[in-house]
C-alpha cells in the first residue's frame, strides 16, 4: 500500500467518525463499518443504498469516492466527487479524495489544483503540501517539490517519508549529501522503503558518490 492509499483510507475512517455525529442512519453506519474493517466492496454497496433513499447526502458520496478510489475505480470515484464539489465547492474531504484519485491516474497538474484549493481551506494541511510534492516531483518540478516537503516537515517532523521523498528530489537536483542527510533521518525514523537502493550513494560518513 502507497502513503497515498494509506492516508486516504485514514481519512475514510475519520470521515466516519465525523459523520457519526452529524446522522445516526443505519445504512450509513453499515457503510462506516465496512470500511473499518477494509471491506471497500460492501461499503459501496451500503453508501449506494444510502444514496438512493437520499441522493443529496454529501457524505455517502464521498466515502464512496474513497471507496472507489481504494478499490482502484478512479474515474468512478473522481465522478462522485465533482458532484459533491458541484454542490459545496467549500468540502475539503472531497479535494483531498479527488486530488489523490487525479494523481494516480497521473493527472498531476488536475491534482496540484485540488491540493491548492485544500491549502486555502486549511493552511495547515501537511497531507496536502506532502502530496502537491509529490505531483511536483512527478512534473520534475524539483524546486516546488523541495518546497513543499519543506512546509510539510514543518507541520510535521515525524514523518519519515517526506525526508525520503525529499532526498529523491534532492538527488535529481545532484544535491547529494544534503540528499544523503535526508535518506540517513528517514532511516532513523523507520523508514525502509527504497532506502537501499539510493543508500549506494551515500557511505556512512555521508562522503558521496555521483550516481
Amino acid at each position: 500500500m502507497t502513503i497515498t492509499k494509506l492516508s486516504l483510507s485514514i481519512l475514510l475512517v475519520f470521515i466516519c467518525f465525523f459523520a457519526f455525529s452529524q446522522t445516526t442512519d443505519d445504512v450509513f453506519l453499515d457503510g462506516c463499518n465496512f470500511v473499518a474493517q477494509g471491506n471497500y466492496k460492501k461499503a459501496v454497496k451500503s453508501f449506494n443504498k444510502v444514496i438512493k433513499q437520499d441522493a443529496s447526502y454529501d457524505y455517502a458520496y464521498v466515502n464512496r469516492a474513497s471507496c472507489y478510489a481504494l478499490l482502484g475505480k478512479y474515474k468512478k470515484a473522481i465522478s462522485d466527487l465533482n458532484y459533491v464539489i458541484n454542490n459545496n465547492s467549500e468540502s475539503q474531504h472531497a479535494y483531498e479524495t479527488r486530488g489523490f484519485a487525479l494523481y494516480e491516474i497521473k493527472k498531476y497538474n488536475l491534482a496540484i489544483k485540488d491540493f491548492n484549493k485544500i491549502i486555502e481551506l486549511s493552511p495547515d494541511s501537511n497531507y496536502a503540501y506532502f502530496q502537491r510534492g509529490l505531483s511536483n516531483q512527478k512534473l520534475d518540478k524539483h524546486y516546488l517539490a523541495i518546497k513543499d516537503f519543506n512546509k510539510a516537515i514543518a507541520l510535521d517532523s515525524t514523518d519519515s517519508e517526506t525526508y525520503y521523498y525529499r532526498a529523491l528530489s534532492y538527488f535529481k537536483l545532484k544535491n547529494y549529501q544534503t540528499a544523503c542527510l535526508d535518506l540517513e533521518k528517514a532511516k532513523k525514523m523507520g523508514y525502509s522503503k527504497g532506502i537501499r537502493k539510493l543508500n549506494r550513494y551515500c557511505n556512512d560518513s555521508l562522503s558521496i558518490r555521483s550516481p
